[in-house]
């Protein structure tokens, strides 16, 4: 897990336009099938938006269980505490991330990852 956490800095660490698929892809198989519950509470401002974005939106997906869930809101609710974001509104922008601060979203990324949030899929 201490890797997934280095990539999961290192997503939230850096624009996402230069985000890689690999460590969204990382970061979304970590939450999702291994139960990964992210630290935050090091976070810069910037980064604690990006991390609130990329774990309200992983979280959302069917292939997360409730018990995860509750963690994952336990983590959204330490980075509300820590900083006030302010939503912005940018055209063509996923309005989750609208709603974190952000002018950038993973919407491209995530949409690559359908075929890992099925049942179907097996997780080595």
């Amino acid at each position: 897990m201490k890797r997934t956490q280095e990539v999961f800095d290192r997503l939230v660490s850096s624009e996402f336009r230069l985000a890689s698929f690999e460590d969204v892809k990382t970061v979304a198989l970590a939450m999702w099938h291994e139960n990964f519950v992210p630290q935050v509470t090091h976070l810069s401002e910037t980064s604690a938006k990006a991390a609130g974005y990329v774990v309200d939106k992983l979280m959302r997906f069917n292939c997360v269980s409730q018990e995860l869930k509750a963690k994952l809101r336990d983590v959204l609710a330490v980075l509300k505490g820590m900083f006030s974001f302010t939503p912005v509104k940018v055209k063509g922008c996923d309005k989750l991330a609208q709603s974190w601060g952000l002018v950038t979203d993973l919407k491209l990324q995530i949409r690559e990852l359908l075929e890992y949030q099925t049942r179907h899929y097996k997780h080595a």
